[in-house]
């Protein structure tokens, strides 16, 4: 009897830890958020290396929106960011940036002029085929900034009906690879960055995870988890990352029955954090594959555990 109490003691009691060191690691991470906000309310993806700039605010003021912490810091950044938007309804000409933008003042409950401009400079610049290019229209739409304007469409109240929404979702489900993944461009090899943006994006808009689209592109996502919990850029020859396990969790939080993975991808995030809260990465593409302590990384830590507390 005792052993089967204990048992049960522990069924409960481990789900309870679990969402425990959740917490830990978000409080850790938005406390280094906070300390390195800049005096004109913005944030930079790597102080003292890289300039304070809308996208990197955007992801903050999302997190502490969705914390309900430090509504001042928030408020500063909101502030900066609809000062940064650009005559044509941009930030920076970059349709990720724009779209990050629009998710974070969606949150906030702000800025709904921003938004619509945002949004009209976003069907504006989106490809004939579907796509969404990095900036304007130039270059190849990338699977990455059209999964991340999708979620920021699916925000703003935009159904899957939507045109917009449509042609995004047809160009984006059109670029899955044989082995289930999605590259950055469309045939490129299969990347777990992308795979995880286009499943969340994908599943946001109510596709359904039993279509290969989805359930295939898990299939392959879930290869790329290590022992340790953490998810590494591709299925094989590559270590576990914070960031990139971050964007797994976030996908896989948008659908059901994860909840086990998403827990070991926690504790291994819990045991890479750094003492100041804050994470390494070489996963942001201005870091030429370096690994440094960073806020970007630590932004989407803080953001993926976020919605699944």
């Amino acid at each position: 009897m005792k052993k089967y109490a204990f048992l049960i003691s522990l069924f409960v009691l481990f789900p309870l830890i679990v969402f425990s060191q959740s917490q830990d690691v978000t409080k850790k991470a938005i406390e280094h958020i906070v300390s390195v906000q800049q005096e004109n309310g913005a944030w930079s993806r790597l102080s003292g290396e890289f300039p304070p700039e809308a996208e990197p605010t955007s992801w903050a003021v999302k997190v502490l929106k969705m914390k309900k912490l430090y509504d001042d810091k928030a408020d500063k950044g909101i502030d900066f960011i609809l000062k940064d938007q650009k005559p044509d309804g941009s930030w920076n000409n970059n349709t990720a940036h724009t779209a990050f933008a629009i998710i974070a003042l969606k949150q906030a409950g702000k800025g709904d002029e921003a938004i619509k401009k945002g949004i009209e400079y976003l069907r504006g610049v989106q490809d004939e085929a579907g796509g969404f290019k990095r900036i304007g229209k130039e270059g190849a739409p990338l699977t990455i900034y059209t999964a991340v304007v999708i979620n920021a469409f699916i925000d703003a109240g935009f159904k899957r009906n939507d045109p917009a929404v449509r042609m995004a979702l047809d160009w984006l489900m059109g670029c899955q690879n044989p082995d289930g993944g999605y590259g950055m461009p469309k045939g490129s090899p299969s990347l777990a960055i992308s795979t995880a943006w286009t499943v969340r994006a994908l599943a946001m808009a109510g596709i359904s995870p039993n279509t290969p689209f989805v359930g295939d592109a898990v299939e392959w996502l879930m290869k790329a988890q290590r022992e340790s919990g953490g998810f590494a850029m591709m299925t094989e020859k590559a270590p576990e990352d914070p960031e990139v396990t971050a964007y797994a969790i976030m996908a896989l939080s948008k659908l059901k029955d994860k909840k086990e993975v998403i827990d070991k991808a926690t504790g291994y995030l819990a045991k890479v954090q750094h003492d100041d809260g804050s994470f390494t990465s070489n996963t942001p593409i201005q870091f030429n594959k370096v690994a440094k302590k960073n806020t970007q990384t630590t932004l989407f830590v803080a953001w993926a555990l976020a919605e699944i507390e």
